[in-house]
């Protein structure tokens, strides 16, 4: 879940790793770009929750509780804690070798005016799952896509840009995230090329492993440019009263 570091690591955002777990501010308030994690632990969770609570209490903002099926203590401290239960069952995937390239004008994100483009795609893509208007713009900086341990891509066709997909870097594992297309580019295989592009870079970069969370309307897709379902997370939220 180290992924979510980046997401704090914008102006404005806060990232704190302690053993317990990892707490990521964004610096949006919306409460699903606000998390906490852990990583396999005997640990009790509860000093983790009580710790979440005011870090994300004194940011005025709720946050969500990763809970994978390995950790059912954090699940019961979840429920005694009081956090909801938003969403049953979160995938996460994963992606063991490179993929077939498709035919398709895809290329690498190289400048802020790209990365502004990428982030006015996943706009427009994501308010079809219900993402507020301007959440794009107010949680992320474009220049994070292009530090040194991020990958960007966008899919044109016809020279203009339609899908997007990206890759960030923790130690062995790229995480694939932001990947979405234009309502009318949808259909077209666009975003499945940039999701391709994305993971063989990470595999050129030589990691061992690639990694994503799928969204409901990405899931089906994913089995298809080679991910395999691990398992699903159940994520608990909270909102401060």
């Amino acid at each position: 879940m180290r992924l979510y570091a980046w997401i704090g690591q914008a102006d404005g955002g806060a990232v704190e790793c302690q053993r317990e777990g990892l707490l990521v501010a964004s610096r949006s308030s919306a409460q699903f770009l606000n998390t906490v994690s852990r990583e396999r632990s005997d640990r009790e969770p509860g000093a983790l929750l009580a710790r979440a609570k005011e870090f994300f209490s004194g940011r005025d903002r709720g946050f969500v509780l990763y809970c994978w099926p390995g950790d059912p203590a954090l699940e019961r401290a979840a429920a005694a804690a009081g956090l909801e239960v938003v969403n049953e069952g979160y995938p996460e995937m994963v992606c063991h070798e490179p993929q077939p390239v498709p035919a398709a004008d895809v290329r690498r994100v190289g400048s802020i005016e790209d990365a502004e483009t990428y982030w006015a795609i996943c706009e427009t893509a994501y308010g079809s799952l219900g993402f507020p208007p301007g959440l794009f713009r107010e949680a992320f900086d474009p220049g994070l896509l292009l530090a040194p341990e991020s990958w960007a891509c966008l899919g044109y066709q016809d020279g203009e840009p339609l899908a997007c997909a990206s890759l960030y870097t923790v130690d062995e594992v790229g995480f694939v995230g932001w990947v979405g297309s234009l309502p009318q580019a949808r259909g077209r295989g666009l975003a499945a090329a940039c999701t391709i592009a994305a993971t063989n870079e990470a595999f050129a970069q030589g990691l061992a492993l690639v990694s994503l969370q799928a969204s409901a309307m990405g899931a089906p897709l994913y089995p298809r440019l080679g991910y395999e379902r691990l398992f699903d997370y159940r994520l608990f939220g909270w909102t401060p009263a």
